[in-house]
This record gives structure tokens, sequence and C-alpha cells, in this order.
């Protein structure tokens, strides 16, 4: 018998690996590279007029979209808001383009998408200045929540894409042994997204990639509060369909008021996902309805992270403080209630007082830096948010930090709300059960797993949710109890970095689910086929079943014995049905 050595062994792995690398290199198309102008203001030294008390809505002019730097003020654009007539425009053209990407392989597909995935990595400086000068985020926050997450859905959506969306071959049960049973994904046509303005790249590519590589063209709704960056990030999408030589209408990107969305949703789309608040989402959701339009509704969180006594808080502790304050806490899964095991309440509380005291806040382009947290993007909540830290300070809580804007020293004109910390939050505070979006941090207190599942579930919220004890078995069996789409075990929000797993909640988090085979498959029609699989070999009409029947009674015997014979599990209904089958012939 041959024996190998573990060199030997590592020489057929080697070779086996970089055998499969070349063959992979020489049947898949290269990468094709393209340039798209970079707006001057994403410069850090670029400098514009400071707006006083801006607004996103022209007063002057109601049709008019005023964008603005949030973390300086700085004035960056005024685009106007397109008319009903120009998305129906916009969707005749769309879906003249996707008829005939329609016809594209998987390979065609893949193909701009790894032209995509390039240059995103070559360029990924650019796409984060230009997120920040419009939402007001930092540079570190926006590499994680609009380059890695972008990355990560094309890489899945490039390797496992054409699988999920192959024939999908069933039984076809004893009955049907005869025949191949298949489902066969089918793009719907033109798709349109509705997507919220606090990840203005990822939300908006995020459901280009899916609808792409399903077959569809899409109409993508940008908030208006980022118009003016996600007219370049639909440049991009457009470049790199014309540098292979596809119709750059199949992607549109749409930034307006209320009316546009809705707009869109009537104007034939023919499926919408929607990321936003649980208010709105029930309009598109009316709206829909009336056009028979399937939904998929991501309606924001108020996600918890338990903490059991025997939790590593040397590790918990700073995946908690990105939890809450990464993007300002502005993330639909960033952890806003931290519920803590009473045990280890007061040394959780102190550590985090002494860490949220020492974050910075300030405009990272123009301060460059030693800045921890930007601007807020929307600037009309700071009384909202207030209002919520006052109402439970007023029933028991402790306001340790914060709980109020943040007028900065130079950025005057900034949109700023000071990093919070509100301790001994209960269940029937405002706070407990309103989602923020804010740099709030909320500590309740548990008296073990029991009393943490039932502080949880509290909450209309059931989005995303963590659970840290080194008993990992425990931890997941809480996952499994709470009431939500979405759970980690001792980490914080990672289902989304694997994108193979679908996203969405329950309750007012909404329904439905993108990322991951569901949302992949989700864009398309499910048809259902059937074939002859034995040649010959077809579906026959018994002649005592045949138009006219002869015999009512004789033809019921047959039928309920043809029922018996193939589905009761017992023997003697078995040879009792071949009788009155053979009694049928007579």
């Amino acid at each position: 018998m041959l024996e190998l050595s573990w060199q030997d062994w590592a020489c057929v792995f080697v070779g086996a690996f970089v055998s499969y690398h070349v063959l992979n290199w020489l049947t898949t198309m290269p990468p094709k590279k393209f340039t798209v102008p970079v707006p001057e203001a994403a410069n850090p030294r670029w400098k514009g007029k400071v707006l006083e008390n801006a607004t996103i809505r022209d007063m002057k002019d109601p049709s008019n979209m005023i964008c603005y730097d949030p973390s300086t003020g700085y004035h960056l654009d005024t685009i106007p808001s397109p008319a009903a007539t120009k998305v129906k425009e916009l969707y005749e053209r769309t879906s003249s383009a996707q008829l005939e990407w329609s016809k594209t392989s998987f390979e065609e597909r893949r193909a701009v998408l790894r032209s995509l995935l390039d240059f995103i990595l070559e360029n990924q400086e650019v796409i984060c200045q230009v997120g920040c000068r419009d939402t007001g985020k930092t540079m570190i926050d926006a590499s994680l929540g609009e380059v890695i997450t972008t990355c990560a859905k094309l890489r899945w959506t490039i390797d496992n894409g054409e699988s999920v969306l192959a024939d999908d071959y069933r039984s076809p049960g004893l009955m049907m042994m005869y025949k191949n049973a298949k489902i066969v994904y089918q793009p719907m046509g033109v798709v349109a997204a509705l997507v919220s303005w606090n990840y203005p790249f990822h939300n908006a590519i995020g459901p280009v990639i899916s609808a792409l590589m399903s077959g569809n063209g899409i109409i993508v709704k940008c908030s208006e509060y980022v118009a003016w960056s996600s007219r370049y990030y639909e440049s991009i999408i457009k470049a790199c369909l014309a540098a292979h030589g596809h119709n750059s209408d199949l992607v549109q990107f749409v930034s307006g008021f209320a009316d546009v969305g809705e707009e869109i949703v009537r104007c034939g789309v023919k499926h919408v996902t929607f990321i936003g608040s649980p208010g709105v989402g029930k309009l598109v959701q009316k709206n829909a309805a009336d056009h028979l339009v399937p939904c998929v509704l991501e309606l924001g969180g108020k996600d918890c992270a338990i903490l059991l006594k025997d939790a590593d808080l040397v590790q918990a502790i700073p995946v908690l403080m990105r939890g809450v304050f990464q993007n300002c806490g502005q993330n639909c899964i960033g952890i806003e209630r931290i519920i803590v095991a009473e045990e280890i309440y007061e040394k959780v509380v102190d550590e985090m007082n002494a860490r949220i005291g020492s974050l910075r806040q300030g405009s990272v382009l123009t301060d460059g830096e030693g800045v921890d947290c930007g601007a807020m993007t929307m600037g009309n909540q700071f009384e909202k948010l207030e209002g919520l830290v006052q109402e439970a300070v007023s029933r028991g809580a402790r306001l340790l930090r914060g709980g109020k804007r943040y007028n900065h020293p130079v950025h005057k004109h900034g949109q700023y709300f000071e990093p919070t910390l509100l301790v001994d939050v209960t269940p029937d505070m405002a706070i407990a059960n309103n989602e923020t979006f804010a740099p709030i941090m909320v500590i309740m207190k548990h008296r073990g797993p029991d009393d943490a599942i039932r502080i949880a579930n509290e909450c209309p919220y059931g989005l995303g949710s963590s659970v840290f004890s080194a008993d990992k078995a425990l931890a997941e069996s809480m996952c499994l109890r709470l009431k939500v789409g979405m759970a980690n075990v001792n980490d914080f929000a990672v289902n989304y970095l694997c994108q193979g797993l679908p996203f969405g909640g329950v309750g007012i988090s909404g329904y439905g689910r993108f990322a991951g085979p569901e949302g992949l498959r989700g864009l398309c029609v499910p048809k259902a086929i059937t074939t002859d699989r034995i040649p010959g070999v077809k579906t026959p009409i018994p002649p005592i079943l045949d138009y006219p029947i002869g015999s009512a009674a004789k033809g019921w015997t047959f039928v309920e014995s043809l029922v018996n014979l193939v589905y009761h599990p017992e023997v003697p209904a078995k040879v009792r049905a071949l009788v009155g089958l053979a009694k049928t012939q007579l």
C-alpha cells in the first residue's frame, strides 16, 4: 500500500489548490477597469458656504432638496426632486434595458459584479469620503458600514448566486414518480428599493447587487438626505455596466421626497424592498397593496444585548461600545438596550461611563485625527431624543453622560448629539420601546436568564440581538427564545457579514428577508415545472374516468382505492385497495 509523508500530502494539496485557481483564472472574465469623476467636495480640504439652521427642504421652493454636510453645515448642492412623470419615464427605460439583461448568462452578470468589487477595493477611500461628507460619519464608520458590508455581499453573490438561482429539482412524490419536478427562478422584471440614509453607499448598492444577479432591473429611491452622494454612487454602477457593454438604464437612482417614493411603488415595479421606520413602512405597504406589489419591509430595531454574569467583559465591552456608537448609533441593528446581570451591573456601568466620557466629536474630513463620533445626519430629531432621555430620568433612570445636543466649538452649525449613558432604565420607560437611532447607551438590569428574556421580549421591535456568556449552550438557547429575526452569541451584528444568512425581523421590525438565498430568490418568480421522466411514459386518463363517465359509482371506487393504495400506511388497506381496483375493471 502506498504511504505518503506529510510533505507529499502538502505537495498534493498545494498542487490541487494552484490547479483550481489557475483553471478558475483561465475560465473567468477578468474585471474591467473604469473611472468615475470624483465630486470636488469629497476632498477633505474643500470648504463650502456654511448654512445657518440648514434644512433639507428649500422653503422658497419645496421641490428642491438642499444638500449639506451635517458635521460642518457646508452647502454641497441644491437638487430638484423629480416629478411623477420623470419616475414613469425612468421605469420605461429600465424595463426596456431589463429585457436584454434577462437574457445574459450568470457569468456575464458575475463579470459586472467582479468589476464593481474591483472598483470598490481600489477606490474605497473616496467612496468613504463622499459618504462622510454627506452624512457626517467618520471614515472608520464608513468603512465598516459601507465598504466591508458591500464587499461581503458582492463576494457571496459572485460565489453563490448561480447555485442559488439554478433550477431546483424537487421530489415529485409517489403518485407522480414518473415526472421530473423542478423550480425555475425567473427574474420579476423591474424591482424597486426604497432605502434609508444612514449608509448611502451600501443601502443603495446592496439591492442593486441582488437585482443584477437575479436578472432584474432596479429603481433605487435614495433618501433626500443623501441626494448628493447618491448621484456619485449611481455613476459608479452605470459606468460599470457601460464598461461591459450593457445598457446603463438597467439601474436608476432617484432621490426625492415622499411623493417620489409613492410614485415608484405604483409606476409598474414588480417588487419593493423598503428600509426605514415602521410608520413610513405602513404607508409603503398600503400603497403597494393597491397595486398588488409584494414588499419586504425592514423597519428598524431596538436591539438588545444580554450580558449574563459569566460574560467575558474584556471582549464584550469593546464590542458593545462599537455596537452602540458605530455611526453615532444610526444603525437599524445598533445595540439600543444592554441588559446586564445584577452581579456585574455596577462594574459594567463604571467601565462604560469612563469610556463614553472620553469620546470625541467632530468632522473627520475637516478635523482629521481625534474624532470618534461624527454628526447626526438628520438635524430635526434632537427634541425627540432629549424628550426620551428626560422622560426616563423623571421616572428613575440615572443620566451619567450626555443627554442633549452638542454645540461644537468650531462647527457651530454642525448637527451633534452628545454620546449619552442612561442607566437604571426599566421596560416601561419610553426610551426602552422607541428606536432612538442616536449615540445613546441604555443599560438595564436583569436577575437571571429568564428575567433577561422577559425584559428583552417586552419591546415591540424584533430585529437583531446578542447574548454574551461563557456558557455557549445557554446563550444559544436564550437566542432561540428571543422574539427577533436574528441573534448572535458573544457578538454583535455579524449576521450581516455572513451574507449567506437572511436579514430581517419580526414584530414592528417588519417582515420578509433580504440577503442570503432567501433574499436572492425573493426577487424571482419561482416557476414550478414538470416534465416526463421516462421516455414514452405520459400521464394516462383511465377509461373509467374519461368523460363522459360511464359509471360514477365505479369511478368513485376507482379513485378511492387508488388513494388508499398509494397513501395508506397499512398493508391490509393496500390489499383491499388492489381488490377494489380490480373490481372496477369487471
